[in-house]
């Protein structure tokens, strides 16, 4: 009896076969109505801008150092890249981001690291548009919420750890939302996103936070008995998936000390006033104008609807002070604010329209399938073509990068028979180390801020402005050569001073030596930049008003 009952209870019965047909054609009149194709269409069309050749100046340092940590088979400990802090502890909190980039550059060069990072990217706005869901809106409102929220991110879009960080924390927001909405044991995955993401990036503190602001809304909500609450059941259990997650955060190769780590670099008032990612934004720039109207329109959509769930009120609260305090937090704004903008842009269209949705008669099925598949299709065909061939096929040697980074300069630099010690510009430290290490030569500064230390970044900052100590803190540290942007204030005052010798320049770069010590570090001459069909010579001859910036 107990066989037949298991036979049974596994046939599928004619109801259950009838309800999965009809969840099928549900989801096919969905995906194939007017607002299913305009809603596909945006999603597809939301890896534009999510897709970049690297920009991000810290790249190349990561990339070096996953190859050095696959190399030596342990974490790096202390810092192999600069003259100046060498003998500092290093916490490498992004070691496993690192190594898979080390891996991916292996096996595909920079095509496969754009492209997983492209994919990561895109994932992180598919649980934006999930979460976004839950409360049911139209596709208008979906569409164009979506719409804001990718070109409001695109100051911080690209190829770069931030980005692994940015998706892992759309994640944790779907979870969590929708455990306190439908329970049951899917947020356990919270686990093992936090065991993984404790050791791609520092950032997983964010998805801690998030939670926590949750928990304490959701916990507020109760003892004031403020509509949208969640079940206290639900809440309960959310709170120890965060303990849990705050354990399984301290399984890492750097130790349970990795948890306080991310506060040193939120406590670093140098970080905060040098680094530009960390200031706050400037609304004369357009590409964080969206961001603006993202927020104003948030803003006025709440005041006019006059409900909105405690939990969601804290997530904006919190993150439009991250927001406005960074840059590179407008990612988190975007994260954590765009269904809630997505839900009040509904509530408001449904004021506004005053009656139920009219159902619309669809054309046959086999037509709607196929409407959508040639969108669909004309939309990653051309993605696929503009925008992603292109980001993946730029050398790194190309005119694109030698606008940005010192190609034509480290070139310069490998040359010298003697290794050096190279005061660099900030942002160009990462292409340095990654490109120079290699042959013993050695940066003043790079990325890893927390690693440089205050000190450092406060000595850096004093040189970079020029003021008087520059050649006195220059020379201090022992420094052969200075490199520096060619337009830079401090290349305008070195070149005027007798004291100092230029010993190179192209149209990104231009370097400078100690007179008295010229001779002994036996530099490369001069390039004439005159070989054909050499990225260098194409840059040299390339007036500055027509380098196009365009990817491959």
């Amino acid at each position: 009896m107990t066989s037949t009952g298991s036979v049974a209870a596994s046939t599928p019965t004619p109801t259950s076969q009838h309800s999965a047909a009809r969840t099928r054609q549900s989801f096919i009149d969905r995906m194939t109505s007017p607002g299913g194709l305009f809603l596909s269409a945006v999603m597809l069309a939301a890896a534009f801008p999510l897709t970049a050749p690297i920009r991000d100046p810290d790249f190349w340092w990561h990339l070096r150092s996953g190859q050095l940590i696959l190399q030596n088979g342990s974490l790096l400990h202390t810092d192999p890249f600069t003259y100046t802090v060498s003998s500092h502890v290093w916490t490498m909190h992004e070691w496993l981001s690192e190594v898979l980039f080390a891996e991916l550059y292996h096996w595909g060069g920079l095509a496969a690291v754009v492209l997983v990072l492209s994919v990561v990217s895109w994932l992180g706005v598919l649980c934006i548009l999930g979460r976004a869901r839950l409360d049911r809106p139209g596709p208008f409102a979906l569409g164009i919420g979506m719409v804001l929220a990718v070109i409001a991110g695109y100051p911080i879009w690209g190829p770069r750890a931030q980005m692994i960080t940015f998706a892992f924390a759309c994640l944790t927001l779907l979870l969590a939302e929708r455990h306190l909405r439908e329970g049951g044991r899917l947020a356990l995955l919270l686990l093992p996103t936090f065991l993984v993401w404790g050791n791609l990036h520092s950032g997983f503190l964010i998805g801690l936070g998030f939670i926590t602001v949750i928990v304490v809304a959701e916990t507020v909500a109760h003892l004031l008995h403020i509509k949208g609450r969640a079940p206290a059941a639900r809440v309960r259990s959310l709170a120890l998936i965060l303990l849990g997650s705050l354990v399984v955060c301290a399984i890492n190769l750097n130790g349970p000390s990795i948890i306080l780590y991310p506060f040193g670099t939120l406590g670093s008032a140098a970080q905060q006033s040098l680094i530009l990612e960390w200031h706050s934004p400037d609304f004369h720039d357009r590409s964080v104008r969206t961001f603006g109207v993202m927020l104003l329109s948030l803003v006025a959509f709440i005041v006019a609807n006059r409900s909105i769930r405690l939990r969601d009120a804290a997530l904006v609260l919190v993150t439009v002070v991250l927001a406005l305090q960074s840059v590179r937090h407008i990612a988190l704004f975007v994260a954590a604010a765009t269904p809630v903008w997505i839900t009040q842009a509904e509530i408001l269209l449904a004021r506004l329209r005053r009656g139920p949705r009219r159902q619309q008669k669809l054309p046959p099925v086999a037509m709607r399938v196929v409407s959508w598949a040639v969108l669909c299709g004309a939309v990653l065909g051309v993605y696929v073509g503009s925008r992603l061939l292109p980001s993946m096929h730029t050398r790194e040697d190309s005119l694109f990068y030698a606008q940005d980074f010192p190609v034509c300069a480290a070139r310069w630099l490998a040359a010298d028979p003697l290794p050096l010690k190279v005061f660099n510009q900030y942002g160009e430290g990462g292409y340095l180390a990654d490109k120079l290490s290699a042959h013993g030569d050695r940066v003043y500064i790079f990325g890893d801020a927390a690693l440089m230390g205050d000190e450092l970044l406060y000595s850096y900052g004093d040189v970079e402005s020029v003021t008087p100590r520059w050649d006195s803190i220059v020379r201090a540290a022992g420094t052969d050569v200075v490199l520096f942007d060619s337009n830079a204030p401090l290349s305008n005052v070195m070149i005027h001073a007798s004291d100092w010798v230029q010993v190179y320049r192209d149209a990104h770069n231009i370097a400078f030596a100690p007179k008295e010590r010229v001779a002994s570090l036996q530099l490369p001459p001069q390039p004439p930049f005159t070989a054909p069909n050499d990225t260098c010579t194409t840059l040299a001859q390339t007036p500055a008003s027509r380098l196009d910036q365009q990817p491959g």
